[in-house]
């Protein structure tokens, strides 16, 4: 499975964030709770290195680990990178 719809928007920034957990930890993304803090889902610290990479390669947004933990939910990390996106960094 590959995401590469633009979060843009915060509805389509979490089907980025939900698609590309649902596919870093080979679940359905339906299995996913935006709400759900990323870390009781499976993600790690080796995990957001993966995001970051994803993040900057595919929509062109640098992301630091940090952000990922300060915005430790699909839903807020979702918000911070369509935030980025429309500032358009």
């Amino acid at each position: 499975m590959t995401t590469t719809a633009s979060p843009h928007t915060p509805d389509s920034a979490v089907d980025w964030v939900v698609g590309f957990i649902a596919e870093l930890l080979d679940v359905s993304p339906d299995q996913i709770d935006p709400a759900t803090e990323l870390g009781l889902l499976g993600v790690d610290s080796a995990t957001t290195l993966v995001i970051c990479a994803k993040a900057r390669d595919e929509l062109g947004v640098p992301l630091r680990p940090k952000e990922v933990f300060d915005h430790f939910t699909a839903d807020a990390l979702a918000g911070h990178l369509a935030a980025r996106l429309r500032a358009g960094v």
